[in-house]
């Protein structure tokens, strides 16, 4: 089975709310038989750790605030063809559009490397980068636990991916972990999706 075939069986069969719960400097990678958090590196300041780490995430891909180096880095496909908004009452906010390099789907993540670019749509048709996804689909995890990443666990999301968001682009006061953004919008998901139509 291909790693895009994983996503596919899934996408129709589930709502959006589901997905929720859904290299430059060297990074540690998470394996099934090495699993490191980035707060095991630096027991004594985690904290610390996780800014370096983000840090690192954020130059590794400023490049990508421009949709053309996306594609040109493989970030081409778009998962469910939507930009997914949490439908709950109050809305938890948005995640925008997932574009996912799919040759990064396989049982290892690593902070410079995310699986998928978050992108909220603009009035203007513009698509504006405000975080990532790293990915891990369940058949292809075979570590202990749960995969972990600046020290915080994957959640298994309903669509069989272990998953974590981080807001590196876009200020999240639910958390830059928190899968839903209240400050990202799919108001002008249309447009955005006119724009992606001309790429």
């Amino acid at each position: 089975m291909t790693r895009t075939a994983l996503l596919f069986p899934l996408a129709g069969l589930l709502t959006l709310a589901q997905l929720a719960g859904c290299r430059g400097e060297p990074t540690t990678p998470t394996r099934p038989d090495q699993m490191l958090s980035v707060g095991d590196l630096a027991s004594k300041s985690p904290a610390a750790t996780v800014e370096r780490d983000v840090a690192t995430l954020r130059a590794a891909t400023t490049r990508f605030h421009r949709f053309d180096a996306a594609r040109k880095a493989s970030y081409t496909y778009l998962f469910m063809n939507t930009c997914m908004t949490d439908g709950s009452a109050p809305s938890r906010g948005a995640m925008g559009y997932h574009y996912v390099n799919t040759g990064l789907l396989d049982g290892t993540v690593d902070v410079a490397t995310p699986e998928a670019l978050l992108y909220e749509p603009g009035a203007q048709g513009e698509l504006a980068l405000v975080g990532v996804e790293y990915v891990i689909p369940q058949a292809a995890w075979a570590g202990p636990g749960k995969p972990k990443l600046f020290g915080r666990e994957f959640t298994l999301n309903g669509f069989g991916l272990w998953a974590l968001h981080v807001w590196a682009w876009r200020d999240n006061p639910s958390g830059i972990f928190a899968d839903w953004n209240p400050r990202v919008s799919c108001e002008h998901a249309s447009a955005g999706a006119s724009a992606m139509a001309a790429h």
